[in-house]
């Protein structure tokens, strides 16, 4: 999956996955990833408790996941990482 142009289009995308997941009957992941979205407010710390939440649903729920959904949360995993451990 290619790179975001901007941290909008990446959230746009978490937000479409939140919600398919959650008409998919994944209720659960989409609230976890929900609530770890709630917490970006553009420091470190905010993008670190997101990757947890991405983490962690990606541990534990994502094994249900279609192959787009697990790669789409993936590459989201990525860049919260990456944000969360600049530098």
């Amino acid at each position: 999956m290619p790179p975001f142009q901007s941290d909008e289009e990446c959230f746009r995308v978490v937000e479409a996955l939140t919600a398919k997941l959650e008409l998919e009957g994944h209720r659960q992941a989409a609230d976890e990833l929900r609530d770890g979205y709630r917490c970006l407010n553009g420091l470190t710390d905010g993008w670190a408790l997101f990757l947890e939440s991405l983490e962690h649903v990606q541990a534990t729920r994502s094994a249900r996941f279609c192959l787009e959904d697990r790669q789409t949360l993936e590459a989201r995993r990525a860049v919260a990482h990456k944000a969360a451990h600049r530098r």
